[in-house]
């Protein structure tokens, strides 16, 4: 695949960084002490350091502004591990195209990998120092989808206080199909759930489309619309909208009212019963890698799992670790007030996750519950949450419960230690997960 040539020279932010695991030298070395370095070779000694596992060389790279954040040796060990957890081993940079802009250089760089190539952006400056360095990769439909099955509509929900946009996608074909409305996981989240190359929500939509499901995502209210922060309450950010876009999907044309289920991913799913027991007439709920455990014991393990994948140290993640670490204290303890700001998000949040009893809630409701999880998620345990879940609604004819190997908290494949990394790598939610979610709503 060629690299895409981009005519604006944004800096690429660590959102949009990802990596993949060292191998062995695949590269000959192009380091020219001599003379004048071009932009095009810095880049390509960068990758060649990275893919040897040449972490504090490439680190140097940096200009010194940027080597402690972006060119911080953990981050960029990282960054190789996400791109070999989805690509595999390393085999050669397959092509290179330089475009210049003012006062820096962006090296666009097609790196071949065993499963497949995968872009890469190296900024150099005039000095031949990089300022940042990051995954490019764009998305791509999965080859389950069939665009010619599947018809999208955009729409605006008109929720209080604010207006989210949205998409309807449904069978080309049909009457009378169930349909899901997808819930995002915590933080500010799109309809789609982009994350540079992947998007976990649009290969759900189409892909359950494709098997003769509709369904309903859209922008969560943040960062759509404003939230104060005593307003920043899961109900507020989470719930309340989602009642609003199962309403307008019941209104659907062609989609049966009485067969609405409400699919959550991650903090959506933990709050699935919950929407569930509001609306009270939900056919289905569906919990995907959904949280049982305490949200900030989560958040805590989640730090250690950061802190500790990998040889090299990250000093920015070290260093949120260690505040954390304090502040999970305080939630867990419930010393602080609704104004505050804990773990990035207000106290008012927390406290609404205290007094919200997810797993009693989800044994009371009538309809039928289906929790899925990825063994490779780092984020949610099988054995920590799921098994929660289970334990919970044993002997509840109509909770269905499935694991699935080597799928990370996207639902999607790759191998070795689990990195967040690896989510801006292009990936699709493996095809097993949405033929499971159609067969299951398919039977509400």
């Amino acid at each position: 695949m060629a690299p895409r040539r981009r005519t604006v020279l944004a800096a690429v932010s660590t959102a949009t960084a990802s990596a993949a695991a060292g191998c062995a030298d695949l590269l000959a070395d192009t380091d020219d002490e001599s003379g004048p370095t071009s932009d095009e070779t810095v880049a390509t000694a960068f990758v060649e350091n990275l893919a040897n596992g040449e972490f504090e060389r490439a680190s140097e790279r940096f200009v010194s502004s940027e080597q402690d954040r972006y060119g911080d040796p953990g981050r960029l060990e990282r960054l190789w591990m996400g791109y070999g957890a989805v690509g595999g081993s390393f085999e050669e940079i397959a092509d290179t195209s330089v475009t210049t802009g003012d006062g820096a250089s962006a090296v666009d760089l097609t790196l071949s990998f065993a499963r497949g190539d995968h872009d890469c952006r190296v900024v150099v400056d005039t000095e031949s120092r990089i300022v940042d360095c990051g995954v490019t990769d764009e998305y791509e439909r999965p080859s389950y989808v069939d665009s010619s099955a599947v018809t999208e509509t955009d729409l605006t929900l008109s929720v209080e206080g604010c207006s989210l946009p949205g998409t309807v996608t449904t069978p080309a074909d049909g009457d009378g199909v169930p349909g899901v409305v997808l819930v995002h996981d915590s933080g500010p989240v799109t309809a789609d759930t982009a994350r540079g190359g992947t998007q976990l929500f649009t290969d759900l939509a189409e892909g359950l489309a494709t098997q003769g499901v509709a369904t309903l995502r859209y922008d969560k209210r943040v960062p759509a619309c404003e939230v104060t922060g005593t307003e920043y309450t899961l109900d507020r950010v989470t719930v309340d909208d989602a009642l609003v876009a199962i309403e307008r999907l019941r209104s659907v044309e062609g989609v049966g009212p009485d067969r609405i289920a409400v699919v959550g991913h991650g903090l959506g799913g933990r709050a699935a019963p919950r929407i569930a027991a509001r609306d009270g007439n939900l056919a289905g709920v569906v919990g995907l890698a959904a949280p049982a455990r305490p949200f900030h014991d989560l958040t805590l393990e989640q730090l250690e799992h950061k802190a500790s994948v990998g040889s090299q140290e990250w000093g920015d993640l070290t260093s949120v670790y260690e505040t954390w670490t304090d502040e999970i204290e305080r939630v867990r303890s419930g010393e602080y007030e609704a104004d505050e700001t804990l773990l990035n998000k207000p106290g008012a949040f927390w406290q609404s996750l205290e007094s919200y009893d997810h797993l009693g809630t989800a044994a009371e409701i009538e309809a039928p519950l289906f929790f899925l999880q990825g063994t490779r998620d780092f984020q949610v345990s099988a054995a920590d949450d799921l098994e929660r879940w289970q334990s919970e609604l044993e002997g509840d004819s109509a909770a269905d419960f499935e694991t699935y190997d080597g799928l990370n908290h996207l639902f999607m494949p790759g191998e070795g230690e689990s990195v967040e990394f690896a989510y801006a790598v292009r990936n699709n939610v493996a095809e097993e997960v949405v033929t499971d979610l159609a067969d299951w709503i398919g039977g509400l």
